[in-house]
């Protein structure tokens, strides 16, 4: 696997085939808009073995009778022809994410938004071949199970390798932690709803506090179609 720049995103993808996970490993370069570093310099926070799950609060408004997404507001970042809007964090810059692909499935889309390369938030989204709102909780656990293995193998440690449940939008959502052998930490939300999984991966270096606080906010504010 290439890693452009020695940058390392800790990742994973997941494509549901007759409930069966299938996934890659991910890394890349991001790339701001002017194709520099983003963000204000900030001192490093102390990164702790255990962060806080970011748990969202029920503040999304997609529509709940049509599952349209209702994406208003000056700092609203809806990608054109993508099944979720969210509200950009203070700081943060929307840039291009340089994705390889080892294995598996790839997104049809990928974005980003970057306080720096190693402290982004990373947007998945993958088209389903079931409608995932059919599958019990238990089956997407397991098509995720062989993901999760495959990543722990390739030495990404997870905290729990059972996930939480959670919901995004009111969307059946699984929360998984962890770091890769570099260190980078990362909070990872796979998001389901329909025939759309949307993958969040919060991921930082240095700058924990501020990656977990903006994490929230995009959490707490995502629309998610499907």
């Amino acid at each position: 696997m290439r890693f452009p720049h020695n940058t390392r995103l800790a990742g994973a993808a997941l494509a549901l085939a007759l409930l069966v996970g299938c996934g890659d490993t991910v890394g890349g370069t991001p790339t701001p808009p002017d194709g520099g570093a983003t963000g204000e310099s900030t001192e490093p926070t102390e990164t702790s073995e255990s962060a806080e799950t970011t748990e969202p609060s029920e503040t999304s408004e997609s529509d709940p009778d049509t599952g349209e997404l209702v994406c208003e507001g000056e700092n609203v970042i809806a990608p054109e022809g993508q099944p979720f809007c969210f509200d950009l964090p203070q700081g943060f810059q929307q840039g291009e994410i340089d994705i390889d692909t080892q294995a598996g499935s790839s997104a049809s889309y990928t974005t980003g938004i970057l306080l720096s390369e190693l402290d982004l938030v990373i947007f998945s989204v993958y088209e389903l071949d079931l409608d995932s709102d059919d599958a019990t909780d238990q089956q997407l656990i397991d098509a995720l199970a062989a993901l999760i293995d495959d990543l722990a193998a390739q030495g990404f440690e997870f905290t729990d390798t059972e996930p939480q449940l959670l919901e995004v939008d009111g969307a059946r959502t699984f929360y998984y932690s962890g770091s890769d052998a570099s260190g980078l930490r990362s909070d990872l939300y796979f998001i389901f709803r329909g025939l759309i999984e949307l993958q969040v991966n919060c991921q930082w270096e240095t700058m924990e506090t501020e990656v977990l606080a903006g994490c929230e906010q995009v959490l707490d504010s995502l629309q998610v179609s499907g």
